[in-house]
């Protein structure tokens, strides 16, 4: 048989924990507080909230420094311990001048200012004007530590100068932050 316990505290609200027999995995769930707000049952690997942002806002630069792509997200996460899982989806990106077999371009992710994922793609050879422009993808597990809104943003840059592109053709690129419970 199952065991229930309910504990109130002060203000008339508490949990409620329910406890499966032979099982040491009991489930609690928080009553409403006095503005009848419920908190929501967090296991740890649950998704808490999902967000998603696109843009098809062309960009192209000539930099061997990081620039923005106009790809970026907030969220705001409901504990400090829960974790970000990221996910970024570029499109039409890839160098677009005179191509060369050392080509690249390098990408990164931002958490507001503090760069936290680095990654980069080898660009088609083509010895031609224009090079390929291909979708790439990357993902990422986060732990920002905070409650308070964090922007998640991609830049990129060509290997030394050459000009580089995303969302070419306007192409939609794609960036999608999940909280995790810790």
């Amino acid at each position: 048989m199952s065991k229930i316990a309910l504990t109130p505290n002060a203000s008339g609200t508490g949990t409620l924990t329910i406890a499966a027999p032979n099982t040491s995995t009991d489930r609690t769930l928080t009553l409403p507080d006095s503005t009848g707000t419920v908190d929501t049952l967090q296991r740890a690997g649950n998704v808490i909230q999902v967000v998603q942002a696109t843009t098809s806002t062309q960009t192209v630069g000539a930099s061997s420094s990081f620039f923005d792509t106009t790809l970026q997200g907030s969220i705001t996460p409901s504990s400090s311990s829960n974790k970000i899982l990221i996910t970024v989806n570029l499109a039409g990106t890839g160098v677009s001048g005179l191509s060369s077999a050392t080509d690249r371009v390098h990408y990164r992710i931002l958490r507001d200012a503090s760069e936290i994922h680095y990654w980069e793609k080898i660009n088609g050879y083509t010895n031609s004007s224009v090079a390929m422009a291909n979708s790439v993808s990357t993902t990422k597990l986060d732990s920002p530590s905070t409650t308070s809104s964090v922007t998640y943003k991609v830049q990129m840059h060509g290997h030394s100068s050459e000009q580089v592109i995303a969302q070419w053709q306007s192409g939609i690129s794609t960036i999608t932050l999940m909280e995790i419970a810790a």
